[in-house]
Parts: C-alpha cells; sequence; structure tokens
C-alpha cells in the first residue's frame, strides 16, 4: 500500500527521523558567513541543530564565521504515491541551504554557506571537506542599515521557537515558503552585485508563496471575467488538446498581477507607521503603495520579456532611512524616464516583503493550530 508524499522541509523529516532510534546518524559541520555578529548559539531539538559564532572578529573582507552543524540520519528509500510523485518536495541546496535560507529570513541579514566538514582525522582515515565558494560583494555605502545591524540579534532568542512554528506548519504550504524564503535570501545576496536582480528575486519570492492554497481570492472589483469560469468564455470543443491547455495558462496567468499586489496589500498589515520625518517626499505611505506595487510588477516583467532595464532609484549620501530617492523626471543618452514610474530603493521593499513572508507564516501558522 502506498503512502502520500510527505512534502515537509527536508531538515523537518531528518529530525523525524532521528527520533527514530532504528537510524544511525552522523554529523556534518558547515562553515557560514556574514556581516552581522549574532552571538549565542542554537540549539534545536537536542543538538539535532546547532549554530554558533566560530569568529569574534571581521575577516579581511568583512565577514563574520559561523558552525552550523546538523545530524543527519540515515538516509532511507522514501515513502510515497507514485501518483503525487511529480509534486513531490524539491530544494536543490539540500537541508544547510533550506536553514540558511530561514536564518536569513528570520535575522534580516545575509549569510553565505562557506564549506562542508565530515569525518575525523586518523590513521586510517581523513576530514573531508567541500568547498562552495559563494559569489559575494559588500553592499553599496548607504545599504538600509538594519540588515547589518547587530541589535536584537541572538541564535538562542526567537529562532528556535521560530523553527519550532515552522515545524507545525501544514505539509501543503512548506514547499511555497521554502521557496520563498530561498529567493528572499539571494534577493539580499544580489545587494552590491546587480540591484536589478534584487527586485526579480522578490516578487519571485511572493509569487512562490502566494502559489498556494492559502493566497486571497480576487474579488469582483479586481478581475472584470470574476466568477466565470474557462468554459464560459471558450468552447473547447472546437479546440485541440494543446490548445485548450495553453489558452487555460493563459486564462490563469493573467490575474498573477493582481494576486501579486493583493497579497501585499493583505499582509503589509503593521509595516507602514505613522511619524514624523524629514523628507517626506521621500517616504512611501500605505496609500501610495498599489501604485508602487503595480512599477515594480510591471517593470520585472518588462526586465524579463523585454529586456527593459528598471528606473532605480539612486542611492545617495545619508538616504539610508528614505523609501525612494527625491528625484522624479530623468533623461539619460535619449531616454526620458517617468518619475511616476520610479522603483523604490530595494531596501525598502525586501523590508516590505520579509514582512509579509512573515506574517503569512503566522497566518497560517495558526489556521493549523
Amino acid at each position: 500500500m502506498t503512502q502520500s508524499n510527505d512534502n515537509r522541509m527536508g531538515w523537518i523529516r531528518n529530525i523525524k527521523k532521528l527520533q527514530n532510534k532504528k537510524f544511525k546518524n552522523w554529523d556534518v559541520e558547515y562553515e557560514i558567513a556574514s556581516e552581522t555578529y549574532i552571538p549565542g548559539i542554537l540549539n534545536f531539538k537536542n543538538s539535532s541543530i546547532l549554530c554558533g559564532l566560530a569568529t569574534f572578529d571581521r575577516n579581511k573582507i568583512g565577514l563574520y564565521k559561523y558552525i552550523l552543524k546538523i545530524k543527519f540520519a540515515e538516509s532511507s528509500v522514501p515513502n510515497f504515491s507514485v501518483k503525487k510523485f511529480s509534486k513531490g518536495y524539491f530544494f536543490k541546496d539540500g537541508i544547510p541551504g533550506e536553514l540558511v535560507a530561514l536564518f536569513s529570513l528570520f535575522f534580516q541579514s545575509r549569510f553565505f554557506l562557506l564549506s562542508a566538514f565530515w569525518g575525523d582525522l586518523t590513521s586510517t582515515g581523513l576530514k573531508q571537506k567541500v568547498e562552495y565558494n559563494p559569489l559575494y560583494r559588500t553592499c553599496q555605502p548607504y545599504f538600509d542599515p538594519q540588515n547589518c545591524t547587530n541589535k536584537n540579534r541572538n541564535f538562542a532568542v526567537g529562532l528556535p521557537e521560530f523553527l519550532e512554528q515552522i515545524t507545525h506548519i501544514d505539509t501543503k504550504y512548506q514547499q511555497n515558503i521554502i521557496l520563498a524564503c530561498y529567493h528572499y535570501a539571494r534577493a539580499l545576496q544580489e545587494f552590491g552585485i546587480d540591484e536589478e536582480m534584487v527586485f526579480i528575486r522578490l516578487v519571485s519570492a511572493i509569487e512562490a508563496i502566494n502559489n498556494c492554497n492559502q493566497c486571497r481570492e480576487l474579488i469582483a472589483r479586481d478581475d472584470i471575467l470574476y466568477g466565470k469560469e474557462f468554459e464560459d468564455i471558450i468552447k473547447p470543443e472546437v479546440l485541440s488538446n494543446d490548445e485548450e491547455q495553453q489558452l487555460k495558462k493563459i486564462f490563469d496567468l493573467r490575474k498573477s498581477k493582481l494576486r501579486f499586489n493583493r497579497f501585499i496589500e493583505h499582509y503589509s498589515k503593521g509595516f507602514f507607521r505613522g511619524g514624523n520625518y524629514k523628507s517626506k517626499h521621500t517616504r512611501i505611505k500605505k496609500s501610495d503603495l498599489p501604485k508602487v506595487l503595480s512599477n515594480i510588477y510591471d517593470s520585472r516583467s518588462s526586465y524579463l520579456h523585454s529586456g527593459e532595464t528598471m528606473y532605480l532609484s539612486r542611492p545617495i549620501k545619508g538616504g539610508n532611512k528614505f523609501h525612494t530617492d527625491s528625484f522624479t523626471d530623468m533623461i539619460s543618452d535619449n531616454r526620458k524616464f517617468s518619475g511616476n514610474k520610479k522603483l523604490p530603493y530595494g531596501s525598502f521593499f525586501q523590508s516590505l516583503v520579509r514582512h509579509c513572508i512573515l506574517e503569512f507564516i503566522k497566518d497560517v501558522s495558526k489556521k493549523t493550530n
């Protein structure tokens, strides 16, 4: 008798195996790095996952190093239903990649997987090491400082509870959540390398998490075809199977921008707060959000499908607390860029995306429990 897929994250499935005493286990140590100094030691599920500082000073390129130690259960043949196998869980960077992505989201910091060690040096065996050689470049000088600050960050405070919360989330959300975390973490790594890719990755993070069943349904005011099925508009009997499937994909994809906007509008609750700010024209208010989101999504689509460049806000000295620069229209070469199409700073958008992902996790956690 076949069993349904266990589509939880790999590190969660691994911990379940560790609780079964019939499986042998071994330890692998990973060297990870971040610009952020994070004290404390993560000890999760009786040392199944450990993480803590390896260096107390930055290295020559400005990174602190940490040791992530994972106890692996002996591998075994997974149980799965052949009918559901095509929709099984997959994460290309494995368990350490999952954890690094979750660390990036929780701490709002860039993490890099440097190397892995396993085994011991003995008279008959070698300690083995694999190096990953990640691409790293320092952020531009005016990057939002909250991403590299040491304030309110500790491996022993909050993170164990966050990981425990993830373990209890319904299986149907797990793939989408880890993909969103992955794209968010990759977006942070693109700061200082390719600012346009920051927006590409962050939009992908929202689309990944917005694909699961929890996403808010569009309502009549959003869609002139609201309530109509594909068969109500097109006569399938005049189409071949391939033509019908192609048109169904187009019918579903046309709503992707609206779903992107509605998801962020819903889960951004609590992100925008009042206050007295200097240079108010560089701040984005909640009322500005629909226009800003549309600009971001349209720019992302034009970049991917037409090769168009994005009109990005330019970093300026003293502007690390701004949401956008103070300039409007811009003429460069023979192109005039309209100020109402300008994108905000990537640091603003990544903070907004992170807030929405965390709020979504809280939401589905309540529904699961």
